[in-house]
């Protein structure tokens, strides 16, 4: 854990350092160490015939616990708009260029998502048939530290976030705060209807807020393989019901429910979808959100993997 936090912000400081000098191919490095991760966690459930056998219960477990957080997050996000609604221009930054009135084909949206699916059942044939058996057992653990340190960076290097901010309601500040405590309520109500496994493990696997890369892993890392797909699962089923449900959820609840919804990704993987719904004006909210949340991962999961 340790080594886990100090590559995290070591690499973050490197790369405000270096700000000036941007490394422009940091984000398809981080692309393609989340598809060898993604591949090398696949390739350790293939080779896990106890959790082939119970994959289909993983897959409820997760439908249960996506329904749970998203019924909390949009639910409670709704309310906070409700009660900020008579000041609709809260959010009034600059028009996002490249984000408003892009119209985004759902089938390009979603590419990233089955392409990270791809990688991991690719990983699972090859764990079956005993195909990477040359491979080290730490190779995980290193291209997991090589992810974080990829990440880290490329948020330190981000000189446009501290403008977007400055733009931005400050009573919104607290909705990063916001999701996760709605997470986490929705992560108790399914250890409440779901008592084969502890509070602390859906704590765990909740706590990955659509981060599904690197919340899988780092609980497969620290509680094991089935755990750890389970996050995984449910983390990309959050993260498809923004893709798929940002316009309905934007026009019952209100633009901050799929910001919410959204987690982790509602600054990268999300954030088109989310300001094509909700308006450009909402893009700096979406990104410091996704930001704020996306830090809280490598602390909360495995601080939860340690009380389980």
């Amino acid at each position: 854990m340790i080594t886990i936090l100090l590559t995290l912000w070591l690499s973050a400081a490197a790369g405000y350092l270096l700000r000036r000098h941007p490394v422009r191919c940091i984000g398809r490095i981080t692309g393609w160490t989340v598809w060898l991760l993604l591949f090398l966690m696949g390739e350790e459930v293939g080779g896990n015939p106890e959790v082939l056998q119970g994959m289909g219960r993983i897959g409820a477990d997760a439908l249960v616990l996506t329904a749970c957080t998203a019924m909390a997050c949009t639910s409670l996000s709704g309310l906070c708009w409700k009660m900020l609604r008579r000041k609709r221009s809260c959010a009034t930054g600059p028009e996002a260029n490249g984000y408003a009135g892009d119209a985004v084909p759902l089938l390009t949206q979603m590419r990233d998502s089955m392409v990270i699916v791809g990688f991991f059942f690719l990983g699972c044939i090859a764990g079956y048939n005993g195909w990477c058996g040359f491979l080290p057992e730490e190779a995980g653990f290193c291209a997991l530290c090589f992810l974080l340190a990829c990440v880290g960076f490329g948020i330190g290097q981000n000189r446009e976030i501290r403008a977007q901010l400055r733009q931005t309601d400050k009573r919104l500040m607290a909705l990063p705060l916001l999701t996760i405590v709605a997470t986490w309520i929705g992560a108790a109500v399914t250890a409440v209807l779901l008592p084969h496994y502890g509070l602390a493990d859906w704590l765990a696997a909740s706590s990955g807020f659509g981060y599904y890369s690197l919340s899988g892993i780092l609980i497969t890392e620290l509680r094991g393989s089935t755990l750890g797909t389970l996050a995984l699962v449910y983390n990309i089923l959050r993260e498809l019901l923004v893709l798929l449900c940002a316009p309905f959820l934007c026009r019952l609840l209100g633009p901050l429910a799929p910001i919410s919804q959204g987690g982790a990704t509602s600054g990268d993987t999300t954030l088109p979808v989310i300001t094509a719904a909700c308006g450009p004006q909402y893009a700096p909210l979406s990104i410091y959100h996704g930001i704020c949340v996306d830090f809280t991962v490598p602390f909360l999961v495995p601080f939860f993997c340690s009380l389980a």
